[in-house]
């Protein structure tokens, strides 16, 4: 009971704080976005007030709230009051609202525990304030706004600059950024002049003659530094000159992100990672060369080489973009980091006819030595860990936990990556035996495959199933264990092979029971070519199925089948006559079409064959004999022997002749002829629209021969000989009644199909 108290304490305690915490929706510190630029909020919320300061204006603000809105007024240090009128999200994390009833402005809370809350400053040199100055403008640049506060400190304004509003003030310091931007950072430029710190430095941009001159101030009392900030008129000039020397007219934001140059590669790949999760990834992976990688696991490795990649960028030390090359002319690779296992390089290469800066593929092939080399170096600030790498990571971390010995290298796969991958082929087989089992429940209760026996099941679903939910598993698991390229290559040409031959098998058999359906629907149709051509397009699509197939091993075992395609042209009459019996027999498929001589369960005679039609495929038409054998003929054949259809027939012939004593006088011969005509034809088994021929045929030494030829109302084989029992024996009734002697009765074999 005590134990259930205190957990039943904390649970109040964190709901009651949960609700005091609602209450006050509007503290903290905030990022905003207007207009003119962007300001730091930190307020304050008592109840339904709301007071609080931004910077860099160094205003005021005092509101109250209503419901969700917050009503304020703000005032800057110039004295220049505005009304805001702002609304919060539902999540209390951002709002939005105007100034004035006009300006539009946004605003985000701010992480507390964000790197760049805590990004220290230096200012007692001037390297220190300018290296300063650089790193936080380099770091509002890419959003991080919290460090703006912290940039302009580091900044000495005239007093006209001050008593500029902040709209115009920031353009002043824009502007300067700017300026350094397009110059290169050297710490050599900052060599003591007689043991004293320089005042003045100046500044080149790389590829031109252009240099920039920038001057610090020292406060007498703390000994720190500041930049002096130049007249907005004469960094105007600056800019300008640099921007013609690169023949451009103004600064492109997003510029960078084309790569033209070392220090483009740089940012866009510091700047892309740390927005992976919100559109950064494609951005960060194009800094890398990974033209010497499998493309088939560029999906998996690209995120670990990007982390492993930023990992040791992060640990050689905090990397300043000013200081890397920005002259998109020069083809001289930039060598960032050299170490004996390798090196960081960012090198020019021509792709699509641009000159595009990457990190080479020799950086790529040895980052993962380096990272584990320098894994153990310190580091101010941790390396972000991709989403897509945070199980492979946790699993390294367990591993290690458990037994240095599980990070010992096995032609370069870690132990505990070969007993994880064991682990997961086992778990593969596992789960993919229980959904065979499960499927397997569900196709005994199809009406379709009810009849089915478990074999069946087993071979045509069951197994297919099985391999693929077994590949797939094994690939996601795999996947996650960041193995070696070569080992991860060949584990996902094994799986996706393992997918293909499974998909494949799973598709070809569930276009038989569509087909099936089709055809069930087709039987209930009067039109007689719906079944064949069911069966041909059935064909159709297994050839298409098989050769989609076979085109996807070639690309996973990267066979050089698009050579062989365009190789089709010249071999094109070879391939016609090798193949000519093939094409001769799909155009016997179309004949079949055309003409409808029959029908898929039409009773037939080819030559001496007589059978049922069971299938008519794109290559041959399959027969069951009356035999009960199949017989398969190419459809080329069926097309030049005669057919006879005896499904077609309006009726079945019957033919027979009774053996009489030669004694019989032609009296009783001719009463027997009417009485047997009459018969027939009043006999409603008998269709009396054809032809009944009854009478003496010939005087032989056995007897007279009475021959009677007629039609029975039959469709099929069973009341084809259950009306000519019945007949043929009402028949030699009559004949008996008349007093005639039978001698025999024999019958002509000829319909008895």
């Amino acid at each position: 009971m005590p134990v259930l108290k205190k957990y039943f304490l904390i649970l109040f305690l964190f709901f009651v704080s949960t609700l005091v915490a609602n209450d006050s929706p509007w503290n903290g510190k905030w990022h905003l976005s207007w207009q003119e630029g962007t300001m730091i909020l930190n307020l304050e919320q008592h109840g339904n007030d709301v007071n609080g300061t931004y910077e860099p204006a160094h205003g005021i603000l005092e509101g109250k709230v209503e419901g969700n809105t917050l009503h304020a007024k703000v005032t800057p240090e110039n004295n220049i009051s505005g009304l805001l009128s702002l609304t919060m999200s539902d999540s209390q994390k951002s709002f939005f609202g105007n100034i004035n009833g006009g300006l539009w402005i946004a605003g985000i809370r701010v992480e507390e525990d964000k790197i760049f809350n805590t990004m220290s400053v230096g200012r007692t040199t001037p390297q220190e304030v300018l290296y300063s100055f650089l790193s936080l403008g380099n770091s509002v640049r890419s959003g991080n706004h919290e460090g703006l506060e912290k940039a302009i400190a580091l900044l000495e304004f005239t007093q006209e600059q001050k008593n500029l509003g902040h709209s115009d003030r920031m353009l002043v310091v824009r502007t300067m950024f700017e300026v350094l931007d397009e110059c290169i950072v050297n710490k050599l430029v900052f060599s003591k002049e007689g043991g004293a710190e320089k005042e003045s430095i100046w500044l080149e941009q790389v590829g031109s003659e252009v240099k920039i001159p920038f001057h610090f101030s020292q406060d007498k009392k703390t000994q720190l530094w500041k930049i002096k900030v130049p007249k907005i008129g004469i960094l105007k000039k600056q800019l300008k000159s640099l921007l013609e020397a690169r023949e451009k007219y103004e600064v492109d934001p997003k510029e960078h992100l084309e790569l033209k140059h070392a220090r483009a590669t740089m940012r866009t790949f510091y700047e892309q990672y740390e927005r992976w999760e919100r559109g950064g990834k494609k951005h960060a992976i194009t800094t890398m060369n990974l033209s010497e990688i499998d493309p088939s696991i560029h999906e998996w490795q690209a995120p670990l080489q990007a982390y492993y990649l930023k990992s040791v960028l992060d640990r050689i030390s905090h990397v300043i973009f000013q200081e890397i090359p920005n002259d998109p002319k020069s083809k001289k690779p930039y060598v960032h980091f050299h170490h004996p296992i390798g090196s960081i390089e960012i090198a020019p290469y021509i792709i699509d006819s641009k000159t595009v800066w990457k990190f080479t593929p020799q950086t790529l092939a040895t980052i993962d030595k380096l990272y584990y080399e320098m894994e153990n170096v310190k580091v101010e600030y941790p390396t972000k860990v991709i989403a897509e790498n945070n199980l492979y990571f946790g699993l390294k971390s367990m591993a290690k936990d458990i037994s240095p010995l599980l990070l010992q290298k096995f032609y370069h796969t870690e132990v505990w990556q070969v007993l994880m991958l064991i682990f997961i082929v086992i778990l593969a087989l596992f789960v993919s035996l229980l959904i065979k089992y499960g499927v397997f429940y569900l196709f005994r209760n199809y009406p379709l495959t009810k009849r089915w026996t478990e074999e069946m099941i087993t071979l045509r679903y069951l197994r297919p199933i099985q391999i693929v939910m077994f590949a797939m598993i094994s690939l996601y698991g795999a996947h996650q264990l960041g193995l070696s390229n070569s080992l991860f290559s060949i584990i996902k040409a094994f799986t996706h092979f393992l997918m293909v031959i499974g998909g494949t098998w799973i598709v070809y058999n569930l276009i038989s029971i569509l087909f099936e359906l089709l055809q069930i629907k087709a039987r209930k149709t009067s039109t007689d070519v719906d079944e064949i051509i069911l069966s041909l397009a059935g064909s159709i699509l297994r050839v298409l199925v098989i050769t989609v197939a076979i085109f996807i091993m070639a690309e996973i075992f990267n066979i050089p089948y698009k050579t062989v395609l365009a190789g089709l042209g010249i071999g094109g009459l070879a391939f016609a006559i090798a193949a000519k019996d093939t094409i001769a027999n799909f155009f016997g498929s179309a004949i079949i079409i055309a003409d409808r001589p029959f029908k898929t369960g039409d009773k037939i005679k080819i030559g001496s064959n007589i059978g049922v039609i069971i299938n008519v495929g794109i290559r041959s038409t399959k027969i069951r004999t009356t035999s009960d054998t199949i017989l398969t003929v190419p459809n080329h054949n069926m097309t030049n022997e005669m057919i006879d259809n005896y499904t077609a027939r309006e009726a079945m012939r019957v033919d027979t002749e009774f053996f009489l004593s030669l004694h019989t006088p032609k009296s009783l011969l001719d009463t027997i002829d009417i009485e047997i005509t009459a018969f027939l034809k009043q006999n409603k088994s008998v269709d009396s629209h054809k032809i009944i021929l009854t009478g003496v045929n010939d005087y032989t030494k056995r007897g007279i021969a009475f021959g009677v030829s007629f039609f029975v109302k039959a469709s099929t084989d069973m009341e084809y000989s259950e009306l000519r029992h019945r007949l043929i024996t009402e028949l030699a009734d009559i004949i008996k009644k008349n007093k005639i002697e039978l001698i025999m009765i024999q019958q002509d074999n000829s319909d008895e199909d």
